[in-house]
């Protein structure tokens, strides 16, 4: 009877085993959000000093190499497209888990644009690359109208990926580790479009966030009020539009009220200070290309480092991968 029980664990064991990896093969790998997610866990333990949550302004704007290079700023971008601030708050939660995180960034576009729209196109980057738990669950729960054990089981949206396989899908391995760590969320665009920039700078109403994201927006700041971690709202550089200016103001006026601070890129006399030229500087009406993304990061890394207390881990043990970051996976897929 012993022998038995005994083969019936191993044999469950086995196929336990054999379908995570085929999970971590399937699963859907994107750079907008689920490959930035997954690749949290990739990240030596407690060495994140600044953690930037957020939409796609993050990640195709803030160049984590020209962060660590200029100043010795250990960030990674734990970013979404169009990430909406309920899954900014349950992905501070994942991170706290592993870091200990010196400053949290928290782009605020996605609250400021979408309302409590359900982001369906993006709901996979939002979902998929957290790993099964408690807090996951949550997250689903905030997020998807419907099917929520599909996404938190994940397998049975993907499992006839089998022919669309690529070398990158293979990769997504513990002895990958350490080569997959040393991508921080970054993904450079490459493309160009001449925009006109706006001017907002008379803008001075404001408007309130929606009920649910002012929620969860006041649940980031207890959470770092409570783990005594410094806390910035941002925004990027971008096409802004009046009713976004209106609800920026009103997030800074409540960051101002809680003794925060909120950094708003799209004023003209900071688009002096960058250099930032709307002709040549972006891929599209919202993101920056790889020439804007390195202005924007440049002024960005001096402003951390003149108000908040950052330390440089050049040279340091431990921030190995960010020595040799900035590689992103697909380069090594090739």
């Amino acid at each position: 009877m012993k022998k038995r029980w005994c083969r019936m664990l191993v044999f469950l064991a086995l196929t336990a085993f054999m379908l995570a990896c085929l999970m971590r093969i399937l699963c859907v790998k994107s750079e907008n959000g689920a490959s930035q997610a997954r690749n949290l866990y990739n990240q030596p333990g407690n060495t994140i000093d600044v953690l930037f949550l957020g939409s796609s302004h993050v990640h195709c704007n803030v160049d984590t190499r020209v962060l660590w290079e200029q100043e010795g700023i250990a960030a990674y971008l734990l970013t979404t497209a169009e990430q909406p601030v309920w899954n900014s708050y349950h992905y501070l939660l994942e991170a706290l888990k592993t870091q200990t995180p010196k400053l949290v960034v928290v782009d605020m576009f996605g609250p400021v644009r979408f309302m409590d729209d359900i982001q369906e196109a993006w709901l996979g980057d939002n979902l998929d690359g957290m790993r099964f738990s408690g807090n996951k669950w949550k997250a689903i729960q905030a997020s998807a109208p419907s099917d929520h054990m599909e996404w938190m089981l994940g397998f049975p949206r993907y499992h006839d990926r089998y022919d669309d396989l690529v070398k990158e899908d293979f990769m997504n391995f513990w002895w990958n580790k350490k080569l997959l760590s040393t991508w921080k969320g970054f993904l450079e665009l490459q493309n160009h479009a001449a925009l006109t920039e706006p001017d907002i700078s008379q803008v001075t109403e404001s408007l309130p966030l929606t009920e649910k994201s002012q929620m969860y927006f006041e649940k980031i700041m207890e959470v770092c009020e409570q783990k005594g971690i410094q806390l910035l709202f941002l925004t990027a550089p971008y096409l802004v539009e009046e009713t976004d200016q209106m609800r920026f103001n009103e997030i800074s006026r409540q960051a101002a009220e809680h003794g925060l601070l909120f950094k708003d890129y799209n004023q003209p006399e900071v688009y002096r200070e960058m250099g930032m030229d709307f002709s040549l500087d972006f891929a599209d009406h919202a993101h920056l290309n790889a020439q804007g993304a390195v202005k924007y990061t440049t002024h960005l890394a001096s402003w951390l480092k003149q108000n908040y207390e950052i330390p440089d881990r050049r040279g340091q043990k431990g921030y190995e991968s960010w020595e040799d970051h900035g590689v992103a996976v697909r380069d090594h897929a090739d």
